[in-house]
């Protein structure tokens, strides 16, 4: 997905981003091998030591997920965060009810309106089907 935003970010920002994702990696109860993949990714793409991201998977059942959002006060930064958190409950092609409950929590905190997200949703779902209509079309391998 697009990054430019991430420019834009301040660090205690990034640091509740990746706490956030954290949370929604372990919150259905499996962590899938593309979910650690999206979160080595972040790391790199926000400049964050692994080791500070590692103390922060360990924490992160005691993250409170709507405390983090609500510290996240710019418009454009908190409609990033919930772009973001669709495409990791949507990455392992399984989107859990809880998965959807911490977005729709998280959105709420940010007071960002439901049917706003439902449309960050359709974009990243539609934008996941045409990365991979791609990737048939050209011939690509995952491998």
């Amino acid at each position: 997905m697009d990054g430019d935003y991430i420019a834009s970010l301040g660090n205690d920002e990034k640091i509740i981003f990746l706490k956030i994702f954290c949370k929604m990696i372990n919150v259905d109860g499996s962590v899938d091998g593309e979910e650690i993949n999206f979160l080595k990714g972040v790391a790199v793409r926000f400049g964050v030591n692994k080791d500070l991201v590692l103390d922060i998977v360990k924490m992160s059942s005691l993250i409170d997920v709507v405390d983090e959002a609500k510290k996240i006060t710019v418009r454009s930064h908190a409609l990033q965060l919930v772009k973001e958190l669709c495409v990791l409950a949507n990455i392992d092609e399984n989107l859990h009810d809880n998965e959807l409950d911490l977005i729709i929590d998280c959105a709420r905190a940010m007071n960002i309106e439901d049917d706003r997200v439902i449309l960050i949703n359709r974009y990243v779902l539609d934008s996941l089907v045409l990365a991979k209509t791609g990737k048939i079309i050209l011939e690509e391998n995952d491998e």
